[in-house]
């Protein structure tokens, strides 16, 4: 197997599909790259909290065999609708045809519903169909809403009338449709029924209504598994929309509270399923990967397959035989009561089974705050330690740099009896850590001893923060943003094998620590920090300028390069508190790379030998262009060029063939009083020198207070040839500025 890679940041892909709103983002391309270095073909992945289909997709794709295991169904409806290639469209329209066609009464089913929404047009006053109306939660009626107005032949949104008032009031608010749902979740007697009563009153009762009608026809028709599975992805999200949890007039956001706003909508549940239907079968969708019949045939056949286990992952090592998986994937969910509560809801309406009924106990937390979540998050590393093979490993990946998540992970790997192996992450990406079982361990669990106070956790984090913080700024020698800096301490924390059975009082520790050591903040936009007392001149050159060097060096090592594997060698170099952005790490690669039919190369003016004849010329070329307007030409005391009168330097010119300017800025000779400094630099890498002025604040502070010119190649060429005076020379030497922020005017030439 190879090396690993402790950081693989993948592509940012927001979720899709259902329920998306409530999912965290699974990066493309990660769980391939670890399933591919980490682990053998044929070999078992067990996905913990398993919460969409991404991860398992490429852990199969890649020849493995995928358990994914996660205590709520829904989250395991949502991940095998993802991995199952769709039914033939006219299999699910015909099914959906025979739902519309079931009876109601004298009506079909369709036919019913549609008459609940009936409303008139508030623009023509013809009979329609309401898409939605907008209520008053305090006075209790709809006042706006939007019709589809055949006579319009358009949709049309007004005021509501007293028709559409009466026909939101008709409807008993705990009728037989509120009881059937209430005892479905939390049965009369059940100590979660008060809840579960909060839960379904989110609906208004005609939503209530339809949704309960669907769900009982749903229940009683014959279809196949995945047809069936399809029409439930297709009502958990009507459950979602159909709730009244959406403000009027706002960004449907995932809802933080669950509290009905002021002003809600209420949407047509049957227009909610239709649409659904129709976004799916539109819906491009990968190949259909090969599922097991069950675990027990997945583990007998050494053939790539995946596996949906409800389970809770505290009973993982329950599931599997010791020493039996070669990677765990674990992307702990976020403490969001919210979700929980509404997950519990809906696995109660539709499945009557002990993993929807293992639920119910979500209905009665209100809040889960980070401990729990930390405590939760150990209980089950330390479950799945025993699946572990000898050389297996952990890999935790957590979507954002938050703090209290970050801190979890890291308490939670640690305590559960891991040691880690490398970390890193950056902000657009997240955090990714890697981890194998301590030896002890293996061996046996050793005595746990006595809890101590959260004072002395707090301030026993304090006493560790400022060196460990300290330690990463010192290694990156450039501001760092504040979410990293903190998960560089955490990090540290967790490679000394120090952890605690709390979040709160060791994020209160760091935070204290932090605070007292004298960080300061460079940048509020970016969130930058720095620590004034480290001085640039007794540091390494800034990391951005490491990591455009590094690449640079890549490309003349090695002809032929994929843009993904120069990223991933990129963050094999760069890992831990060194971790780059990924956006400069793509900004490096765009810059000394083009792409060809067989990969990427470097850019041809970039060649070593052709860079150093160009600097060699452009360098005589200066000193010839001194000359010509009068000065005297000189070099040396770390400048290229010196143009200077009556002994004075008037200019002084560095010729560079990067964009690495930190060490020139920050730690470079002094500027001669009275002088110009000039950095002559290639074209193509203004974008990438532009970025790092921008996300350094200390270099946009020099090239300010010392009077910085940024001249391209190609713009100086051109000032050579068209043979100007002084005075012309001086003015169009600093045109065309591509940075300007509040504050800062940095020129830089944008020509060729």
């Amino acid at each position: 197997m190879e090396q690993p890679v402790w950081f693989v940041p993948g592509r940012p892909t927001p979720p899709e599909g259902v329920l998306a709103r409530y999912r965290s983002p699974q990066p493309v391309g990660v769980a391939m790259e670890y399933v591919r270095r980490l682990t053998g073909p044929g070999d078992v992945v067990l996905h913990l909290f398993c919460q969409g289909p991404l991860f398992l997709r490429e852990a199969v794709c890649a020849g493995r065999r995928a358990v994914g295991v996660n205590i709520n169904p829904v989250s395991l409806l949502v991940a095998g609708l993802g991995l199952e290639g769709l039914p033939d469209p006219t299999v699910l329209k015909a099914a959906f045809t025979r739902l519309a066609d079931s009876r109601k009464g004298a009506a079909t089913l369709h036919l019913h519903i549609e008459g609940l929404y009936r409303s008139r047009c508030p623009v023509c006053g013809a009979e329609g169909i309401a898409e939605w109306f907008a209520w008053d939660r305090e006075a209790g009626y709809p006042y706006a809403k939007r019709v589809r107005c055949p006579r319009c032949a358009k949709a049309q949104e007004g005021a509501a009338d007293e028709e559409d008032i009466a026909g939101g009031r008709r409807f008993e608010p705990r009728g037989l449709p509120y009881h059937y749902a209430l005892n479905r979740v939390a049965p009369l007697g059940h100590p979660a029924r008060e809840r579960a009563a909060e839960l379904v009153a989110l609906y208004t009762p005609r939503n209530l209504s339809a949704l309960v009608d669907v769900l009982l026809r749903l229940e009683g028709m014959e279809l196949e598994r995945s047809v069936r599975a399809v029409m439930q992805g297709l009502l958990l999200e009507a459950f979602d929309r159909g709730s009244s949890l959406d403000p009027y007039g706002e960004e449907r956001t995932r809802p933080r509270l669950l509290r009905l706003p002021a002003r809600f909508l209420e949407r047509n549940v049957w227009l909610l399923l239709e649409e659904g239907l129709d976004r799916l079968i539109g819906q491009a969708r990968g190949e259909p990967v090969r599922r097991a019949a069950n675990l027990s045939a997945l583990l007998a056949d050494r053939t790539p397959a995946y596996v949906l286990v409800p389970c809770a992952a505290r009973d993982v090592g329950r599931l599997l035989p010791v020493r039996s998986v070669s990677l765990i994937l674990a992307d702990p969910p976020r403490p969001d009561g919210v979700f929980w509560a509404l997950c519990a809801l809906w696995s109660g309406w539709l499945w009557d089974s002990p993993p929807a009924h293992a639920l119910r106990p979500f209905l009665r937390r209100r809040r889960f705050d980070w401990d729990w979540h930390q405590r939760a998050l150990r209980t089950a590393l330390t479950a799945a330690a025993s699946l572990l093979t000898p050389e297996g490993h952990l890999v935790v990946l957590t979507p954002e740099l938050e703090e209290e998540m970050v801190a979890s992970a890291f308490l939670a790997g640690v305590g559960a009896g891991y040691e880690l192996e490398g970390w890193g992450g950056c902000p657009e990406v997240g955090c990714r850590t890697v981890w194998q079982v301590r030896k002890w361990r293996r061996e046996g669990p050793t005595e746990q001893g006595t809890a101590p106070e959260p004072e002395e956790v707090a301030a026993e984090a304090a006493g560790f923060a400022p060196s460990l913080a300290e330690t990463c700024l010192r290694e990156r020698a450039e501001p760092t943003p504040w979410p990293f800096l903190q998960s560089a301490v955490y990090a540290g924390l967790a490679a000394k094998g120090w952890s605690a059975p709390t979040v709160a009082p060791v994020v209160e520790g760091v935070r204290r620590g932090l605070e007292g050591m004298g960080l300061e903040q460079v940048d509020e936009g970016q969130d930058l920090w720095w620590l004034p007392t480290l001085k640039a001149e007794r540091l390494a050159d800034p990391l951005a300028d490491r990591v455009e060097e590094w690449v640079c060096q890549a490309f003349l090592s090695r002809p032929l390069w994929s843009k993904e594997e120069l990223a991933l060698a990129v963050y094999a170099a760069f890992h831990g508190s060194l971790t780059p952005s990924l956006s400069l790490v793509l900004l490096c690669l765009d810059s000394y790379g083009v792409a060809g039919e067989k990969g990427w190369r470097l850019r041809e003016e970039d060649a070593a030998s052709w860079r150093e004849e160009e600097i060699k010329a452009l360098r005589r070329e200066l000193q010839a262009l001194g000359a010509r307007l009068g000065f005297q030409t000189r070099s040396g005391r770390g400048w290229d060029v010196r143009w200077q009168e009556q002994g004075r330097d008037a200019y002084v010119f560095v010729v560079l063939p990067t964009a690495a300017v930190g060490r020139h800025l920050l730690a470079g000779p002094a500027v001669p009083g009275g002088a110009r400094p000039c950095l002559v630099f290639p074209g193509g890498r203004a974008e990438l020198l532009a970025y790092k002025i921008r996300r350094d604040p200390r270099l946009a502070r020099v090239a300010e207070e010392q009077g910085w010119q940024f001249i391209k190649f190609r713009h100086l060429r051109r000032l050579i040839t068209e043979r100007l005076d002084r005075r012309l020379f001086e003015t169009v030497l600093g045109l065309d500025p591509i940075v300007e922020r509040e504050g800062v005017q940095i020129p830089l030439v944008m020509e060729g």
